[in-house]
């Protein structure tokens, strides 16, 4: 999906919900040992609790991380 945070629009993320604090940017989403994106941004949530709300964060795919710098994994 197509998001704009601010100010900037970022192509071909992943949207979960996942919830994430300040900090967590970087973080790997995982399917068992397998990193298939990087937390970019999203919602600003301050606690992680089944009741404490709806949280939208995207991911951006591996794959697009490595193809803009270059990389490959071995």
């Amino acid at each position: 999906m197509t998001v704009t945070m601010e100010g900037k629009t970022l192509y071909g993320m992943v949207e979960t919900n996942n919830c994430a604090l300040g900090g967590d940017s970087g973080g790997p989403a995982l399917n068992r040992t397998t990193v298939l994106g990087l937390l970019s941004g999203g919602s600003g949530g301050t606690v992680c609790t089944s009741s404490s709300g709806t949280y939208r964060n995207y991911f951006t795919k591996v794959q697009t991380v490595l193809n803009e710098r270059g990389l490959r994994v071995y």
